[in-house]
């Protein structure tokens, strides 16, 4: 799976956003509010992956995190992801 659109995760006004660029047919105008653990997701999803692979990526990243917290985390942006019809 992966994002359906090109997006530009940036700062802004202290908080981080992803905004979609480039063509997508006025399909998706706006951005997405994402926390730290959001956006590591979110970038991963600019690539073909799958679930495992970022939850893998997320426990190498953050070790504190549990497998079940960072499944968890996941899931809900991906839930979130796919409602919004953001990806392929």
């Amino acid at each position: 799976m992966k994002l359906k659109y090109e997006f530009v995760i940036n700062n802004v006004a202290g908080e981080t956003v992803a905004v979609s660029v480039g063509n997508n047919d006025g399909r998706f105008n706006g951005y997405i509010k994402l926390n730290e653990t959001g956006a590591f997701i979110f970038k991963m999803l600019k690539k073909d992956t799958t679930r495992e692979d970022i939850i893998k990526a997320l426990v190498k990243e953050y070790p504190d995190a549990t497998q079940d917290a960072a499944a968890q985390s996941v899931d809900l942006l991906i839930e979130q992801l796919r409602e919004a019809e953001l990806l392929v």
